[in-house]
């Protein structure tokens, strides 16, 4: 992987806004600490992205677009309904597992007003939640899924893969909070073979439920 300083102008810029934002935050990102990280001048930051909040804008797409490539690679393999959507949600929460505080860092700023992160926000509605939506209804439609609300199957899932590792990263902020027992749930959270092994209860949980013999 190329050093900051091997990178083109635009990149390092780029690459300098992700390391500032994962440790501080969007909203503590400036152009002229961002132009100081990547070793550029304010001329140059104006230059590529013109103000601050196209820059952010940038960033964060940038950030997210491989994610969802994966996603729509995952969704197109040609494996069973039910292969595609467990690979997708697998990817999805690997990558939230190495982005946690990103995205925990995304939700806060956009809660505190940032309009770069509540633009992107409001789009996922068309992204990725749309595709695994999806991808559930075609579990459905192939009788790997009990028939129902496919968004509502998606909540339960999501809630036992995604959400506990957004919570955790969120009160590990806390200086309040109880690090040993942080640390064990963070680490459960985290975990690959856990995740897959929630996953796997999820999944059996939403199974067609077999005709009682009588």
């Amino acid at each position: 992987m190329p050093r900051l300083a091997e990178l083109p102008t635009r990149d390092r810029l780029l690459a300098a806004g992700q390391a500032l934002a994962r440790r501080q935050g969007l909203r503590a990102l400036t152009v002229r600490a961002v132009a100081a990280r990547a070793e550029v001048n304010l001329g140059s930051f104006v230059y590529h992205f013109g103000n601050r909040e196209r820059f952010i804008g940038e960033l964060i797409e940038g950030w997210y677009a491989p994610l969802f490539s994966q996603l729509q690679l995952d969704a197109d393999a040609g494996a069973s309904p039910l292969a595609a959507l467990r690979a997708a949600l697998l990817h999805l929460v690997d990558w939230l597992a190495g982005h946690r505080a990103f995205v925990a860092q995304l939700l806060l700023d956009a809660a505190a007003g940032e309009r770069a992160a509540q633009r992107f926000l409001r789009t996922l509605d068309t992204r990725h939640p749309a595709l695994l939506h999806t991808l559930v209804q075609r579990a459905q439609a192939a009788g790997a899924l009990q028939p129902g609300d496919a968004w509502h199957q998606l909540m339960f899932v999501m809630s036992t893969l995604a959400l506990p590792l957004l919570l955790l990263q969120v009160a590990g902020t806390r200086p309040a909070a109880p690090s040993a027992l942080l640390q064990t749930l963070g680490a459960l959270a985290a975990d690959p073979q856990a995740v897959r092994q929630r996953l796997d209860w999820a999944l059996a949980g939403l199974a067609p439920r077999k005709e009682m013999s009588a």
